[in-house]
């Protein structure tokens, strides 16, 4: 994920990251903790940091991510031109 997304991966201390995520946003809800950042803060620790990677493995996801956003264009213009055709589609 480090390497899609160029950015650091916070890895936490704890077997059910999902669920613990869940809890987080519970008690912020619950106003348990006034910010996201602060649940984390104090539900969690941190057992590993991910670092992006470099070169290909950078160049791949650039090039995964350009293609992407050219088929959500498409796709958007596509459901435009669509929507002007009479008809169930």
């Amino acid at each position: 994920m480090a390497d899609s997304t160029g950015v650091p991966v916070i890895v936490p201390e704890t077997p059910e990251p999902v669920l613990l995520g869940s809890a987080m946003l519970g008690a912020v809800a619950g106003r348990l903790h006034p910010t996201l950042p602060d649940a984390m803060s104090a539900m969690s620790r941190t057992a590993d940091r991910i670092e992006p990677g470099i070169g290909a493995a950078i160049d791949i996801h650039a090039g995964k991510r350009r293609v992407f956003d050219l088929l959500r264009r498409l796709e958007r213009d596509s459901r435009a031109i669509m929507a002007t055709v009479p008809g169930d589609h």
